[in-house]
């Protein structure tokens, strides 16, 4: 049985190696998106990352969004969001209260909006809409400042968003918000109350239950933010209070209830109206964002995690926010070597993450977004490897796939793929994706799987990503249960994109 399993496995390439040559000229690029918040009409601004991390404006930047701004409003929102879910991009408009979503042209970075963009939150105010979307791609979430509550929405195949029920009130503002990478709960932070609302997440409809309001201590401080490990068991939390860098640290338990941790929160000298923060992509770094420091210039606060969650700070922090002014709203690059911060003055400051977390700037930095009212931003794409569309396979059927790989954290990865005229299909697991190899722009990926029917499996899949057309980018996966039975198919890409990393 395994020396049949290996020549099929051996297959996959020989199958999959005609269309190697034909996109093996491509690169992937990474694209930087801001949600520019303006004063009436809003836009997006879109950046590709060059060579060494200098941001490069993609044409036709900035895009309209046909919903308006504030122009003011929370600084930890994040308006703008993208995920694995056919490459769409959403972006929160808080004068319209609606969301805009875009899909994203996975070579150009261009943006070409949604039929019936934009879509109503529900919700009300000026102060701030923030976004989280599942880590499947089918449920996007909306905490909407001035009213106190979450929009909770269905995303259609092609990125458009359904209301799941009426808002669910959170009790308190809702500023930043997360969902956890295994998709079970929604972490909110509750601005006033200095806590933070965790909810469950139904897997089947999106609806959301709420867990409770958890106290993050520290007297006379603002719960602004959430970011959440990869493996969904700590969550992270920074206080908008004067004077210092205050994040408190949480586990996770199995029903979405929260306990601080020992030495929880943490304090440091230096920051001040510290509102933003983010993981880097290997979980072993927190970069928070000091608003009010260094005269409004802004430092970024680089804090070491240990692997209980404790967190010390970086020698060298904070670090300056030079050329930035407020810096709010901060992404990294999938491989976690790049940092890119939000400002208030409409620029975007760019930084080198140093192996040990220390920050350094990027050259040429910082770069104009050519709009105004800049509070958030987002990088695209989130992983290494990644996918999702729906590919014709030779055999004559047609299959829907979804995938993402990461080596830092191998709980965030998965695959999925079905066949729906046959019903043959395999139902991803977080954790699945056990190994992944890349060469040029194909990575092979191996891991276990459970079929539609609950029968496990072992699978290798093959993907060819980075082409510059739909159809050039290949799929093929086989499996074989413990009874020796086997599926195997390839085919192009008809819709949707595959990231190939080196």
């Amino acid at each position: 049985m395994k020396r049949t399993f290996r020549r099929i496995l051996a297959a996959l390439p020989i199958l999959f190696g005609f269309a190697l040559f034909t996109a093996s000229a491509y690169a992937q690029s990474t694209f930087v998106y801001t949600d520019d918040n303006n004063l009436g009409p809003n836009t997006v601004s879109a950046f590709s990352v060059g060579p060494g991390g200098t941001l490069m404006m993609v044409p036709g930047s900035p895009f309209p969004t046909e919903g308006t701004g504030s122009g003011v409003g929370s600084f930890a929102s994040h308006r703008v969001t993208a995920r694995i879910r056919r490459n769409i991009l959403y972006a929160s408009n808080s004068g319209s209260n609606d969301i805009s979503a875009f899909k994203i042209d996975t070579t150009t970075g261009g943006l070409t909006p949604v039929p019936s963009s934009p879509f109503p939150t529900g919700g009300s105010g000026t102060s701030g809409i923030s976004l989280a979307v599942t880590p499947n791609g089918r449920f996007l979430y909306a905490g909407n400042f001035d009213s106190s509550d979450i929009s909770a929405f269905q995303i259609g195949s092609n990125g458009a968003l359904t209301p799941i029920g009426s808002p669910v009130p959170v009790g308190d503002s809702p500023d930043g918000i997360k969902v956890s990478p295994n998709g079970k709960f929604l972490g909110v932070a509750a601005f006033f109350s200095n806590s933070v609302a965790m909810f469950t997440i139904n897997a089947s409809t999106g609806a959301l239950t709420s867990v409770g309001s958890f106290p993050q201590g520290g007297p006379g401080t603002n719960a602004a933010d959430v970011d959440i490990t990869c493996n969904s068991k700590l969550l992270f939390c920074p206080h908008d209070n004067s004077g210092s860098t205050t994040v408190s640290v949480a586990r996770i338990a199995s029903n979405g209830a929260l306990s601080p941790i020992t030495g929880s929160p943490f304090t440091f000298a230096s920051g001040d109206n510290s509102n933003v923060a983010v993981l880097s992509p290997d979980n072993q770094h927190l970069f928070v964002s000091n608003q009010f420091s260094n005269g409004f210039e802004g430092t970024i606060t680089s804090l070491d995690v240990a692997s209980g969650g404790g967190l010390t700070l970086e020698t060298g922090s904070p670090f300056a926010n030079s050329g930035g002014f407020v810096p709010s709203g901060m992404g990294t690059n999938r491989e976690g070597t790049l940092l890119y911060v939000a400002n208030a003055n409409n620029v975007v400051t760019g930084f080198h993450i140093n192996r040990d977390g220390g920050l350094s700037p990027v050259m040429g930095s910082p770069f104009p977004t050519g709009a105004s009212g800049l509070k958030s931003l987002t990088v695209f794409p989130v992983k290494p490897v990644e996918g999702e569309g729906d590919e014709s396979g030779n055999d004559g059927h047609k299959g829907h796939f979804r995938f993402e790989a990461e080596r830092e954290c191998e709980a965030s990865s998965e695959m999925e793929f079905e066949e729906r005229d046959t019903g043959k299909g395999m139902k991803g697991m977080k954790g699945s994706v056990d190994a992944y190899t890349v060469v040029g722009n194909t990575a092979t990926i191996t891991g276990s799987g459970t079929l539609l029917d609950g029968t496990p499996v072992h699978y290798t899949a093959v993907v060819l990503g980075n082409a510059p057309v739909i159809g050039a980018n290949h799929f093929a996966i086989s499996w074989i249960t413990a009874t020796g039975s086997v599926f195997q198919t390839s085919g192009a890409l008809m819709d949707g994109y595959i990231v190939v990393h080196p």
